[in-house]
C-alpha cells in the first residue's frame, strides 16, 4: 500500500511538471526546429561582362572571415548583364569580417574582389552595398589585375614595349589573342582554347620553350591568378 501510494504521488508530480512546461512554452513540438538568425547583406548592382565567365568560376555575393581567402558563405548571382539587380545574403554572426562582391572557383576561394564592405559597417540588421556600375567581365578583371597592375610596366608604358608587345588596356588583347610572337618558332601568344600551346601560359609558368630571355615565373605569384589566365584562354580567350 505505501509503495502504490507513493507512485501515485511521484505520477501526480510528473503531471504537474509536464503542465508546467507547456504552459511557459519550454517544450517543442517534435517537428519544431529554432534558427538562429544572422546579419543581412543587401547588394544593389548594375554588372557589366558577368556571362564572360567560364563554368569554373561564379560571380558571388560573400561573406569571408578575417584572414581567410575562403567564403564562409556565398550566394550566386543570378544577374543579367548591363541591367540593375538587387539580392540579399544572410551572414553568420561573429564569423564574418568582410562582405564582398568577388569571384570565387570551385573550392569557394577567392580570385579577385571588386567590392569589400567591413562588417562594421551595419546599419541595425543590414550591410547596404551600392556598388554602382562595375566591370566583372573576364578578361577585364585579368587586365586589371595582371596586365595593368604588373606587366604594363615593361609592356606598353615605356616608349619601346619589351618584346614589342604592348599590355596596356586598349592594346593587349587584339596583340596578344591569334597573334604572333616575335620569333617565328615562339608560335602564337595566345591559341584559344589551348593554353598549353600559347606562349603567354610558357611564360607565366616559367617554361623554358617560350625561348625568352626574361624569367617571368615569379612576376605573378598566386596560383589562382595563373590558373585564371589559363582557364580563360581554354575556355576562348574571349574578350
Amino acid at each position: 500500500m505505501i509503495i502504490r501510494k507513493n507512485r501515485l504521488i511521484f505520477a501526480a508530480f510528473m503531471c504537474t511538471f509536464a503542465l508546467s512546461a507547456c504552459d511557459e512554452g519550454d517544450i517543442l513540438d517534435k517537428d519544431e526546429s529554432v534558427q538562429t538568425e544572422g546579419k543581412v547583406a543587401s547588394l544593389t548592382a548594375t554588372l557589366d561582362g558577368i556571362e564572360t565567365w567560364s563554368s569554373q568560376y561564379s560571380i558571388v555575393l560573400a561573406g569571408f572571415a578575417e584572414g581567410s581567402t575562403n567564403a564562409t558563405v556565398q550566394k550566386k548571382l543570378q544577374a543579367t548583364d548591363g541591367e540593375p539587380f538587387a539580392t540579399t545574403l544572410t551572414l553568420t554572426e561573429g564569423e564574418i569580417s568582410t562582405v564582398e562582391l568577388c569571384v570565387t572557383n570551385r573550392l569557394r576561394e577567392r580570385v579577385v574582389s571588386f567590392v569589400s564592405v567591413p562588417l562594421s559597417q551595419l546599419s541595425g540588421d543590414t550591410l547596404f552595398i551600392d556598388a554602382g556600375r562595375v566591370d566583372v567581365g573576364m578578361y577585364k578583371t585579368i587586365q586589371d589585375l595582371v596586365f595593368t597592375g604588373t606587366c604594363a610596366r615593361c609592356h606598353g608604358l615605356g616608349a619601346s614595349p619589351a618584346g614589342t608587345l604592348s599590355l596596356v588596356e586598349g592594346q593587349s588583347y587584339s596583340q596578344l589573342v591569334n597573334h604572333s610572337a616575335r620569333l617565328p618558332e615562339n608560335g602564337l601568344r595566345v591559341v584559344p582554347g589551348d593554353a598549353d600551346e600559347s606562349l603567354l601560359h610558357k611564360v607565366i609558368h616559367g617554361d623554358p620553350e617560350a625561348g625568352v630571355s626574361f624569367d617571368h615565373a615569379n612576376m605573378i605569384k598566386e596560383q589562382t591568378t595563373i590558373t585564371l589566365i589559363d582557364n580563360w584562354i581554354n575556355a576562348g580567350a574571349k574578350e
